[in-house]
């Protein structure tokens, strides 16, 4: 055991180019200890703890440490918001919010914040369309892929993966088995043979170009979804000159290989999300109030099926004076419904369509006094808040990429 920690203090030495004199405080306390209480603290205080010492510092920049942390984050996902305020970003963290209140307005069991700041961003980038995918977010600016990182408040602006385009279509997918995470991007103006894929990482590699098996344009005005190693987006495929056959097209983060499936419906409209860990396709009927989405059951077969469920409140709730819109669904099975904007109090609706019920619960410290005084919202209504739910934090630091 001696030998072990003494081989590992030896590690974390070269990796940092640790004194011998700097370690002598800590050179008595167990390295694995160490490692174990810092893993069980929040994200925030993991990263500034890399501020007190070089030797924590090498321990929680550790691979093998940074990937017990994601182990133990995806155990316990949460709630990330935020919106766009002149050239910042108001970010909120919660714990993902279980069905565990009553429906009472502004109940007690509201949950508080995990995080709460905001942070510049880049100018001029489109985030409308997008996901959080093992803790990290990819924006485009133009034809430029951004990716973010939340838990770390770095953002990194990739290079162009092509000279010539002059719009992208950016995805973000994630291998468990190498645990990478890989940038996929597409002309979003025409039809191409092949598109662009960047591992990111230490010693982080070049574009690569990946031919496609089939050409294809996906629709830009829509977001990928990463599911079990598997990236799935919308596009369309011209079949004939001036007809376009809309598809869902899937993309393996490992293989890079690509794959067209029939959709369920001859429409491209809805919500991909993932449901029981398989690609789902969900249509909100607003005006019959009601949810129907199409489960794949079978990727090769092109094999869907589908549910229908009623939607037990109306989408415009007179006591909150707000609208809701479907936005998404938690790790649970619940679809959240977000408020087209909000002023002074900010609610989530959660809908359980197994059960037919839902939930109004209040989220403190989004719109009170005292984030609107810090922030200089002033008495301005907010609009565009963007979610994710399942977030769950990542410690990978994209300086290093």
């Amino acid at each position: 055991m001696e030998q072990q920690e003494e081989k590992r203090l030896k590690v974390y030495k070269r990796r940092r180019g640790q004194s011998s004199s700097m370690s002598k405080p800590y050179s008595s306390f167990p390295l694995d200890l160490a490692s174990e209480i810092l893993l069980k603290l929040p994200a925030k205080s993991i990263v500034r703890s890399r501020c007190i010492s070089k030797l924590w510092s090498s321990i929680t920049t550790d691979p093998y440490f940074i990937k017990s942390f994601e182990t133990r984050s995806s155990s316990k996902p949460s709630l990330l918001l935020f919106f766009k305020r002149m050239d910042k970003l108001c970010v909120f963290s919660f714990p993902q919010h279980h069905q565990n209140s009553n429906e009472r307005y502004g109940n007690d069991s509201s949950p508080q914040p995990l995080d709460i700041y905001q942070m510049k961003c880049p100018k001029y980038f489109c985030f409308s369309f997008m996901e959080s995918v093992h803790g990290l977010i990819c924006f485009r600016k133009l034809a430029t892929p951004i990716i973010w990182n939340p838990t770390m408040r770095q953002f990194l602006t990739l290079t162009k993966p092509d000279k010539t385009w002059r719009s992208i279509a950016a995805y973000l997918g994630y291998d468990p088995i190498e645990g990478k995470h890989k940038v996929v991007c597409l002309p979003g103006d025409k039809i191409w043979e092949d598109c662009r894929v960047l591992t990111l990482g230490s010693g982080q590699e070049q574009w690569r170009s990946i031919k496609t098996s089939l050409d294809h344009h996906p629709y830009t005005d829509s977001y990928g979804r990463c599911i079990n190693g598997v990236l799935y987006y919308k596009a369309g495929i011209d079949n004939l000159p001036g007809q376009s056959q809309a598809v869902i097209m899937s993309f393996d983060v490992r293989s890079e290989k690509f794959h067209a499936i029939t959709l369920p419906v001859d429409t491209i409209g809805g919500l991909l999300i993932a449901y029981e860990g398989r690609l789902a396709l969900v249509h909100n009927d607003y005006v019959n109030n009601g949810i129907t989405f199409w489960v794949l059951e079978d990727a090769e077969k092109h094999k869907w099926s589908d549910k229908s469920f009623p939607v037990p409140f109306s989408h415009t709730d007179p006591v909150l004076k707000a609208k809701f819109k479907l936005s998404g669904i938690t790790d649970t099975g619940e679809f959240i419904y977000l408020p087209s904007t909000f002023l002074r109090s900010f609610y989530i609706k959660y809908y359980d369509p197994e059960g037919n019920s839902f939930r109004t619960v209040e989220f403190k410290g989004v719109a009170d006094r005292e984030f609107r005084h810090k922030s200089g919202l002033g008495n301005r209504r907010v609009y565009a808040l963007q979610t994710f739910p399942n977030h769950m934090d990542n410690l990978m630091s994209l300086c290093n990429t």
